[in-house]
């Protein structure tokens, strides 16, 4: 007689991450005026990329100046209670190896910055936080595809248009999740730019209205 073998079950362990916490240099550029030249070299950084005193004070943005995160600017995000849930921090350096040393924390579980959205408005998706800072009551998604969870969150919540703003390269991913999001209460309601190849939000400052174009499905 055979006898089939169940087969043995292994648990899956859940990676730990430790309390999430800004880098230890991390300073706001308004409680910054002594640290110099460092300050002049980030804020030179920021001004370059169109970011103004106004989206530097809106989104607490800030740099290090010493330790792990030298020389990168520091984008923290709150979650709709006001907790730290994740940061982005970027090198000002195009010489570094690395252009951006973000923490060890589960990203695909969080919304960046959702203390900051407004559900009963127009949501614009976006790639990068950058991005993020020239589109009013934006959401960046922190790379090409949207997590499981930010999906099923804006699916479920968004009240008005979402505006799907990916960078110039991922303009199938844009389709694809153009597709996945038009439909049930969102039907119609989901928007799309193709913005050039080379180029995105930052890139443009914001000014994207030329490029809303309609999908036929």
């Amino acid at each position: 007689m055979d006898y089939i073998l169940k087969p043995e079950t292994v648990p899956v362990k859940e990676k730990k991450y430790k309390k999430l916490k800004l880098p230890e240099s991390f300073t706001l550029f308004k409680d910054s005026h002594k640290i110099y030249p460092v300050r002049r070299q980030a804020y030179n950084y920021l001004q370059s990329r169109g970011i103004t005193d106004e989206i530097i004070e809106k989104y607490g943005i800030g740099f290090c100046d010493k330790g792990n995160h030298i020389g990168r600017i520091v984008v923290p995000s709150y979650d709709k209670k006001g907790e730290l849930n994740y940061y982005v921090a970027r090198s000002w350096d195009p010489h570094t190896k690395f252009k951006y040393k973000n923490p060890e924390a589960e990203k695909d579980k969080i919304i960046f910055n959702e203390k900051l959205i407004d559900w009963n408005k127009d949501i614009y998706l976006v790639e990068g936080v950058f991005d993020g800072f020239f589109l009013e009551n934006s959401i960046p998604m922190l790379g090409k595809h949207m997590s499981e969870m930010l999906f099923d969150k804006v699916y479920n919540n968004a009240k008005g248009n979402v505006i799907i703003a990916l960078d110039g390269d991922a303009w199938d991913n844009a389709v694809k999740l153009y597709h996945e999001l038009n439909g049930g209460e969102l039907y119609e309601k989901i928007k799309i730019v193709k913005l050039p190849k080379d180029q995105d939000v930052c890139d443009l400052g914001g000014n994207i209205n030329e490029y809303f174009i309609e999908i036929k499905d």
